[in-house]
This record gives structure tokens, C-alpha cells and sequence, in this order.
């Protein structure tokens, strides 16, 4: 089947909060580790859950790469990437260590990122393979029922040309899922690090991040390029 020309666009300010709605949407109900904590059955867990969705793309919306696809006669979003620069990794790091929810399933994500970055060390990784400016993908979300059209590659096209246009010497991405591992193989092709969801117990006597079938990941992979 031959894969449909989408138009992308670049993001603005004003996108903000139908991004952060699209996201709660669709991105809370696909995404393996939300979807094993079952964030998306909880109204509580979900408006917690925005928070952290609004400061990752306020942190993205100046970024280039950051672009939506939109449908051509309803103009609502379908699918979107989420970028930013490495240079505030710093930033984004204290801020999610500062993060003070009452909502178990969001505790155990914000603990499990923590637990991913202080295991993998990502900027001595930058550093062995000669990346200073490389643009973080930080998702990548397509509405479900359009799945297998093209919308994910339309996407990261704009990604890597835009990063490219910008003076940026890479990409890096983390990558939860094996659809969205297939994808960013493409444009991330070297698995650098990865971390098993069941070493992580954090609050609990065991891993409270288990995949359901059809999932068959048990590691959330780190992945980069060089220009």
C-alpha cells in the first residue's frame, strides 16, 4: 500500500494546550508504560499527568523540530513530535525530580524516569559518540485508528530536516514500545543503552511496570544518530 503525502506543520504558542489535550487523548492510552500503570482510567492520574505533558511541550515549542500533521478537512490534529534541545536536559531533569504527585501511577512514572536517566548516563553517551547539539525526540504519538499510513514517517522526516536546518549534529530518542522502536530504527539506528522495566520496583515489593500482550518489549531503549 503506498503511504499518503501528509503536510506538516511547525508549532506555535497558541498550539499549547490542543497539543497537551491531543496528548492526553491518545498519547495516555498507546504509550506502553502509561498504558501498563493504566493512567488513562484515572481523571486524577490524567490531569496529573498533564502537568508533566504541559512543561515537556512548552519546553518543545521553540524547537523546530516539534511539528503536528493535521486532517485536511476537519484541521484536528492526528499525529504529532515532540522535540527539544539537549541544552536544557539539565532544566528538565531538576524539574522531574521536583515533582510532587498524590497519584500512584504518575509517582511510579516520575520514578521510573528518574531511575532511566540515572542509568543511563546519557550525556557521557553524547559525549563517546561526538554529539554536543543533537535534538531530543521526546515522543512521537499518531492517533491510534490511523496507524500504518505514514503519519509517524511524515513526522520524523520534518524531524531530522528541520534539526539538520538548525546546526544540530544528531538525534536522540528513548524509545518504550516495539511500534515505536521500529520507527525511530529509521532515524535513530544505534541502540546506545537500555534499561528493563522489571529492575524497577520503586515504591513497591515488585515491578509495578508490566507489559500487556500484545506488547512484547521488557526495556525502554535509548537510540541515537550522528549527521
Amino acid at each position: 500500500m503506498n503511504k499518503q503525502q501528509f503536510q506538516v506543520e511547525s508549532v506555535k504558542e497558541s498550539n499549547l494546550e490542543e497539543i497537551v489535550q491531543f496528548l492526553i487523548d491518545n498519547f495516555a492510552q498507546t504509550e506502553a508504560i502509561l498504558a501498563s500503570l493504566k493512567v488513562d482510567k484515572d481523571q486524577n492520574c490524567l490531569k496529573e499527568l498533564s502537568v508533566m505533558i504541559r512543561d515537556l511541550v512548552q519546553d518543545s515549542l521553540h524547537c523546530s523540530s516539534t511539528c503536528v500533521v493535521r486532517d485536511a478537512s476537519t484541521h484536528q490534529i492526528d499525529g504529532i513530535a515532540v522535540a527539544c534541545k539537549t541544552a536544557i536536559f539539565d532544566k528538565q531533569l531538576d524539574r522531574l525530580c521536583a515533582y510532587e504527585f498524590e497519584k500512584q501511577p504518575v509517582r511510579d512514572v516520575v520514578e521510573f524516569l528518574k531511575y532511566v536517566f540515572n542509568r543511563l548516563d546519557v550525556m557521557y553517551y553524547l559525549d563517546e559518540a561526538c554529539l554536543s547539539k543533537p535534538v531530543f525526540v521526546a515522543l512521537v504519538c499518531v492517533r491510534k485508528e490511523l496507524w500504518g499510513r505514514g503519519i509517524g514517517t511524515a513526522l520524523m522526516n520534518h524531524v531530522k530536516s528541520a534539526a539538520r536546518s538548525e546546526g544540530s549534529d544528531g538525534l536522540i530518542s528513548l524509545c518504550s514500545n516495539e511500534r515505536g522502536h521500529k520507527l525511530m530504527k529509521q532515524y535513530c539506528p544505534t541502540d546506545f543503552a537500555s534499561v528493563r522495566y522489571d529492575t524497577f520496583k520503586g515504591e513497591h515489593r515488585r515491578p509495578p511496570i508490566e507489559m500487556q500482550a500484545p506488547e512484547t518489549f521488557n526495556s525502554v531503549f535509548a537510540m541515537l544518530t550522528k549527521f
